[in-house]
């Protein structure tokens, strides 16, 4: 897959490629009951620039982290932050597709997703991804829901984008069906996503003269103005789980 080069001027210089930040990704992970004292093996799946993966790195000492993306582009990029980090002999990096994942059953303790299992649904997300916990292992992901009943303008908005965007208290029940045990979720804050988009706008005007971007920039804008014109009725959220 060829990526064009304005897709990562569009990205450039962001700790992370979607809404988030360390402040809310260690709520999430805080959530989990777990000996860190113990080696740990984590996964984290769509790491993108590896900001959490550093992050995860960092808090659970003791942890070998595995990080896989698609583009070779960002794993270079977390390769560079390992490296200053001085992570090289516990965290590594992969070029793998989420949707075949290379990994052995019951191999990690933590399989954390970023803003990431949108790419294959939430709901297989669930089916698939559990074989890879070990027994009372953890799920941390996070997903796009409603955090409020949605007006029409954000439910037409999304229907075309993602169609697995639901309240909080369905995905809730998808998890409890699937046999989890559900622990508590995270909602990712709107200073999040206005920080984000931001830093992103300003690389999307840097692209203006770009006639080749037109398309992919308009296409951004209107949805960072969807955001900043509906902000109560969804964020990514994120669900802390338990096999069990």
């Amino acid at each position: 897959m060829e990526i064009p080069l304005y897709f990562y001027l569009a990205y450039k210089d962001l700790d992370r490629l979607s809404p988030g930040s360390d402040d809310t990704t260690l709520k999430a992970i805080d959530k989990i009951d777990i000996d860190d004292n113990k080696m740990l093996n984590i996964l984290d799946i769509g790491c993108g620039v590896g900001t959490s993966t550093i992050l995860l790195a960092n808090h659970f000492e003791n942890a070998e982290v595995e990080a896989i993306d698609l583009f070779k582009h960002y794993l270079d990029a977390l390769d560079e932050k390992i490296s200053k980090n001085g992570l090289e002999s516990r965290v590594f990096t992969y070029k793998m597709d989420m949707n075949d994942l290379d990994f052995a059953n019951e191999d990690f303790n933590i399989v954390f997703a970023e803003a990431s299992c949108e790419i294959i649904g939430f709901k297989r997300t669930l089916k698939e991804w559990k074989r890879l916990l070990k027994p009372d292992g953890y799920l941390i992901i996070s997903d796009v829901s409603w955090i409020q009943k949605p007006s029409s303008k954000s439910v037409k908005f999304w229907k075309n984008i993602y169609d697995e965007v639901d309240s909080i208290e369905s995905k809730i029940g998808q998890i409890k069906n699937e046999g989890y045990e559900f622990i508590d979720y995270v909602i990712v804050p709107k200073e999040d996503w206005n920080s984000y988009y931001n830093k992103l706008e300003k690389n999307l005007n840097k692209l203006g003269s770009d006639k080749s971007a037109k398309d992919f920039v308009g296409q951004i804008k209107k949805e960072i103005n969807h955001f900043r014109q509906n902000s109560d009725d969804y964020s990514y959220v994120f669900y802390i789980i338990k096999k069990v």
